[in-house]
């Protein structure tokens, strides 16, 4: 596996060494979305503005490498299912979100380049996101009374994310382009609506009470980002190799 490995970073580094090198930044605007665990909230509701930046290497004219940070906010206002009946339930809060993807062009593209205006995409890849965690017994106890142990309290909350999504982007000028993405995050906790696995159950063992989880990978919470972007070109090799183009792409 070890060699396997090697070999592939070796002709990784081989191919990309030939392809025209370029770099783009960018800047990004638009709003959070939320999927979650409460029901009857309305999309339009929880859209929030968040705004981004990003620095874009192109390996060549398929593929890139994207490094992105975006800050912003979260809310969304709705109901869940208790012991108690249907439990009102909102939150709000800022949200810090670090990814790193490969980008994946459809047609052939490189920013500014007349023979192809524009391209549609995907993008996927790791991040992580940083949030605060509310933890209030009060208000989960008609929902779930095993949850409601412990006293009031916030922490932050660092999780580990798969970032995904699809765009399109198009040429504005010879450095300038604009383009429109969706992107989605699965998360490994289930914090951001203050909920955190709403869904487990308590079991009483010889007067010993315990909190059982469904599992690991069991949360609904997936945030995305709705939103548009301006880039900006720049070099990082004086010229490009056509004969590279012509016969791997």
């Amino acid at each position: 596996m070890g060699k396997i490995l090697l070999v592939f970073v070796a002709v990784f580094l081989t191919v990309s060494g030939f392809a025209q090198k370029t770099a783009d930044i960018g800047v990004w605007g638009g709003s959070s979305t939320y999927w979650g665990d409460l029901k009857e909230t309305s999309p339009w509701q929880t859209f929030n503005p968040n705004i981004g930046v990003y620095f874009r290497y192109n390996f060549n004219k398929r593929v890139a490498l994207r490094a992105m940070f975006i800050s912003g906010r979260f809310s969304a206002e709705g109901i869940m299912e208790g012991v108690a009946g249907d439990i009102p339930w909102e939150f709000k809060k800022g949200v810090q979100d670090i990814s790193v993807l490969v980008e994946i062009n459809y047609l052939k593209y490189f920013l500014g380049e007349k023979k192809t205006p524009f391209t549609p995409y995907i993008l996927g890849g790791a991040g992580v996101m940083y949030y605060p965690y509310y933890f209030d017994p009060v208000k989960l106890a008609p929902i779930n009374p095993g949850l409601a142990v412990g006293v009031a309290h916030e922490e932050s909350m660092v999780t580990a994310t798969i970032p995904f999504g699809f765009g399109i982007k198009f040429n504005i000028g010879q450095r300038w382009g604009l383009g429109a993405e969706y992107l989605l995050r699965k998360t490994f906790d289930d914090g951001l609506d203050d909920l955190d696995d709403p869904y487990a159950y308590t079991t009483t063992d010889d007067e010993t009470e315990t909190i059982n989880y469904t599992d690991f990978l069991h949360n609904n919470d997936w945030p995305g980002y709705l939103g548009v972007h301006i880039t900006y070109k720049i070099y990082l090799s004086k010229k490009a190799c056509p004969a590279y183009d012509r016969k791997y792409w």
